[in-house]
């Protein structure tokens, strides 16, 4: 029988869950509360189930980056905002390098594109784009497609790297937080 200190922690844990959807949230409750149960029931002391679940909005957390990375696939600007909303709250680092990798990611993206259009543009004669490569030194019409795949492909590799890292940091910190959940070897030390 789960006590009143029990049944504070799953009340706690249902409050962080609330932006999970309805049905993985009572589900998510219902499996630390029969974690507990299972525990007693095997002559295991309360406090000590508790001790080793951990704080409750770690414990949410955790379900939560279960939920995040179970979507199927970023289908929108706003599933990469929702995303990196949630990570930048996992830690003052995630703070820092979230944000720079992102910004990486999608800025120089966006500026691969633009390089590439005003190649393009500046060959087919759009004598208002400027290439320049150093005071005096333009890089002439006939050569803006190569000039721009080039500068392009570079800015789009540190793009693609960006991108490449921030996934595998999400990931990592998903793995972290799963860790934490019942089920997993850490739990059963």
């Amino acid at each position: 029988m789960i006590s009143s200190h029990g049944m504070a922690y799953l009340e706690k844990l249902n409050r962080y869950l609330v932006k999970l959807p309805e049905e993985e949230r009572i589900d998510a409750v219902r499996e630390i509360e029969s974690h507990i149960s299972e525990g007693i029931a095997n002559g295991q002391p309360e406090a000590m189930i508790l001790s080793r679940l951990g704080d409750p909005l770690k414990l949410a957390k955790a379900y939560r980056s279960e939920h995040i990375m179970g979507l199927k696939g970023v289908k929108s600007f706003k599933d990469v905002l929702t995303l990196i909303g949630f990570y930048c709250t996992t830690g003052l680092l995630s703070v820092i390098v979230i944000p720079v990798l992102a910004v990486f990611a999608y800025g120089f993206g966006f500026c691969t594109v633009l390089t590439l259009l005003a190649g393009v543009l500046r060959t087919f004669g759009a004598t208002w784009i400027n290439m320049n490569i150093g005071p005096g030194l333009e890089i002439p019409s006939e050569y803006s497609m190569i000039f721009s795949l080039v500068v392009g492909a570079i800015i789009g590799g540190i793009a693609y790297l960006s991108y490449k890292y921030l996934r595998k940091y999400m990931v990592f910190l998903s793995a972290q937080y799963r860790r934490s959940l019942p089920g997993n070897h850490s739990m059963r030390a």
